[in-house]
């Protein structure tokens, strides 16, 4: 029952978290170095992430097996075995596999030379698995008789121990002894076993550090204790994610280094503690080095400092959002989303003053004295990035590369930050995309990070076509890798504003509409064009598709349109087709079958019918909606209603603020404007006070008062602003308030705010009552126009 209350309640608890989405942690965390890649494999428990540390032998044995116990049984048998043989034997055989007739080559060896202790200890061996762990049975019955069989087996390892005539196989009994007094929480029996044939003093093979990790748990000093735990730690890649569960950080780092017996016992402590540090680790990397310059937990941990310093100088640099584990001292959400991505690129650069220090202690380091210089080196030359001292990475790059066989994977890493360094080497209005690295490109072009991090090179240093370019290729459909590895990236802007409904992009087509001028995308779009007939690679793998340049040319015209440059629009528009408009915004002559919700429907004629209004303006013109048709008819209305010799201006200027009217945030084609509407419309996109303040149907409701020959009409015309003047009001409050709920007293202030409305009821007080009350006096006063 104890299990499957534990079960429950881990099952509720991971409701707690089912909240709304906003990327953070490993979703936005950027980096380049892969710790994989430079044989830090068995430490993968603890690579540098904003997750959890975590075992991960159950998911990924290349990366903590550890072939320790078959190498000392290799050379058991003289090295007349190979490791594969042991490893299917210890890994995969069963007690009755182990005879003279098995095919194994291990197997065959001991039988030829006639080790028959060798024999019955991996028999034994094998017996004793079924004991070697806290419950055999999930149901939780017959433990006391599992106990006692596993006492009769401890019993039995603890005489084969004492009898045993070869040291090795006798310190096997012994260990098996250890471990099965560990299940039944035998601690005197551990010390007992452990005093007799193992010493805390002596690591002489992979037995004695296994013999360790449980003379370790059963130590009663909890200083002496870590000391223990960091031996295993930095011995035994497979007790190494338990070991660091043991291990106690709170106690003082400086009372365990104090039991500490050799330089090498002080690195191993100091290794652990840190791990344990999630900030900066420069001290502990100093005084592991002066105690144990070849310790090869002191690379690892220098890997993490990288990685770290990646999440805190590129996360932000790049993203504009905060790193993934965020310190004290770095911008929070609850700030002004202004105001956080400056604080957040404040703490970027000066994150870049510690890679700084990190590079000066690097330089300071033999490397003739540490394990893997190769990384030692790369270390350099990435931190050299950071510094922003391009060439001189650049060189450090390029001696490294030549000492690297042609395989390497360590390439892979030395490629990226090559050619971020050739990219940010540039000066701001002349950057391009490096010849020279276009073959690193093509071949990381699935690494989406990596492909955006030099968009945002190009973008800071001017280039926004070749960024575009870059970020355009990342919008490939996500495969289930991408999920995995977390190979997403989220879009922010330097011109995000608090208040804004959301302030980061999904997409390259998202950011482009809210960041890029009309200009700025045109220009793209010419680029895009550009390497369209281009038969090299490069062109091959980042040319847009047709429909990305229908996409484009559709947002190109959009923005005209918030700019009011109705014609231009209307030329781009035209450019797409009417077809792409037919399909994207028209059920007319569709199969509702064949209707993608992706898309977004006009809902009615903006010129005639307004939104929660009763229809009161006859429908002289049924036309097809879509953008270029409401485009050419605005035109022409615009047209006849600033002509002079136009009788009916007052009507046509009516029709033209409907329509802009309605592609405001409060109409029925909203999406003339926009690709997307939420619940809060704030935006960083250059129109969104119109968008919301609905200005330019003011503006011709009130040219269309000022063409009204009757005072009702003219009452109407002033309804209608009175209707646009409360958007922008409302608005206005919503900015103060971030979040608005209108009372009645604000309501009612806002009445009285409301100039129009004021003006209607000083003016026109025998129509006052009937424009106030409600939409149903709206058809007879305007037929009451002429």
């Amino acid at each position: 029952m104890q299990k499957l209350t534990i079960f429950t309640a881990i099952l509720l608890s991971n409701f707690l978290f089912a909240c709304g989405f906003y990327p953070y942690g490993e979703d936005v965390r950027f980096h380049f170095l892969n710790p994989d890649y430079f044989s830090y494999e068995k430490y993968s428990s603890f690579y540098y992430s904003s997750l959890s540390f975590g075992d991960t032998s159950y998911y990924s044995d290349s990366k903590v097996f550890d072939a320790q116990n078959e190498e000392l049984w290799r050379k058991y048998c003289n090295n007349k075995v190979s490791v594969e043989d042991i490893t299917e034997v210890l890994w995969n055989y069963g007690f009755s596999d182990i005879n003279s007739n098995s095919s194994n080559l291990f197997i065959q060896y001991l039988f030829k030379i006639k080790d028959t202790e060798a024999i019955d200890y991996l028999r034994f061996a094998k017996n004793c698995e079924f004991f070697n762990t806290w419950q055999e049975d999930p149901w939780e019955r017959n433990q006391n008789t599992v106990k006692t069989n596993r006492s009769v087996v401890l019993n039995k390892a603890i005489t084969l121990a004492n009898t045993a005539k070869r040291p090795e196989i006798r310190k096997r009994y012994a260990f098996l002894a250890i471990r099965l007094a560990f299940y039944n929480n035998d601690m005197k029996q551990i010390n007992s076993m452990y005093g007799k044939y193992f010493s805390v003093d002596r690591s002489d093979d992979i037995i004695d550090v296994w013999a360790l990790y449980f003379k370790a748990i059963a130590e009663k000093d909890l200083v002496l204790q870590n000391v223990y735990f960091a031996n295993v730690f930095a011995k035994c890649p497979e007790k190494r994610f338990v070991s660091w569960q043991y291990f106690n950080s709170k106690i003082p780092e400086q009372n365990v280094l104090n039991y500490a017996k050799t330089d090498a016992e002080k690195a191993n402590i100091l290794l652990v503690y840190g791990i344990y540090n999630s900030g900066k680790n420069l001290d502990n990397l100093k005084q592991i080095y002066a105690h144990n310059p070849n310790a090869e937990g002191l690379g690892f941990l220098l890997s993490r400092e990288i990685n770290k310093l990646e999440d805190w100088i590129y996360t932000p640099y790049y993203t504009l959002f905060d790193p993934s584990i965020v310190l004290s001292g770095y911008a929070m959400k609850d700030d002004s989303e202004s105001e956080s991505v400056q604080k957040v690129l404040k703490r970027s650069e000066f994150d870049r003053e510690y890679a700084a220090e990190m590079l000066e202690f690097i330089n300071s380091v033999d490397f003739s004295k540490v394990n893997n210089q190769d990384f030692w080196k790369f270390a350099k030359a990435e931190l050299l990035l950071m510094t922003k001292n391009y060439k001189e990475s650049l060189q450090q790059i390029s001696a490294l590369e030549k000492s690297l066989a042609v395989d390497s994977k360590i390439r892979e890493n030395l490629d990226q930050i090559k050619t971020l360094n050739l990219f940010a080497d540039q000066i701001y209005g002349n950057a391009i995309i490096p010849e020279v690295t276009k073959e690193i490109i093509i071949k990381n072009k699935n690494d989406k990070r990596f492909i955006f991090a030099l968009g945002r090179e190009l973008e800071y240093l001017g280039n926004t076509d070749d960024a575009a370019l870059l970020y355009s290729s990342l919008d490939r459909p996500e495969s289930e890798n991408d999920y995995f590895i977390n190979n997403f990236v989220y879009y922010k802007s330097l011109k995000n504003r608090n208040q804004t409904y959301s302030d980061y992009f999904v997409d390259s087509f998202n950011y482009l509409d809210a960041v890029y001028t009309p200009e700025q995308l045109l220009s793209f779009i010419k680029k895009a064009h550009s390497i369209e007939g281009k038969t090299d690679l490069f062109s091959q793998n980042f040319k847009l598709r047709k429909s990305s340049f229908q996409s484009l040319y559709d947002l190109l015209g959009t923005k005209y349109m918030r700019q009011d440059k109705l014609n231009v629009a209307l030329n781009i528009f035209q450019k797409v087709g009417v077809e792409y408009y037919n399909d994207k915004y028209s059920l007319w002559e569709n199969d509702k079958n064949e209707y993608s919700y992706s898309d977004v429907i006009f809902d009615e004629n903006p010129f005639y019918n307004l939104k929660y209004t009763p229809d009161f303006i006859p429908e002289k013109e049924q036309f097809r909606l879509n953008k270029i048709s409401i485009t050419q008819k605005l035109i022409e209305y615009k047209n006849k209603a600033d002509n002079s010799k136009e009788k009916d201006r007052d009507y046509y200027y009516f029709l033209v603020a409907n329509c802009y009217y309605n592609m405001s945030q409060y109409g029925n084609v909203w999406m003339m404007k926009r690709y997307f509407k939420g619940s809060r419309n704030f935006s960083i996109r250059d129109d969104n006070e119109e968008f919301n303040s609905s200005n330019l149907a003011k503006f011709y409701y009130g040219k269309a008062f000022e063409n009204a020959r009757t005072d009702k009409f003219r009452s109407l015309c002033l309804r209608m602003q009175g209707r646009c003047e409360n958007n922008k009001l409302d608005f206005e409050q919503e900015k103060r308030e971030n979040y608005f709920y209108p009372s009645d007293n604000y309501v009612d202030e806002r009445f009285e705010k409301n100039a129009y409305y004021q003006k209607l009821k000083k003016d026109y007080p025998d129509q006052y009552e009937d424009m106030i009350s409600g939409c149903e006096f709206f058809t007879s006063y305007f037929q009451a126009r002429r």
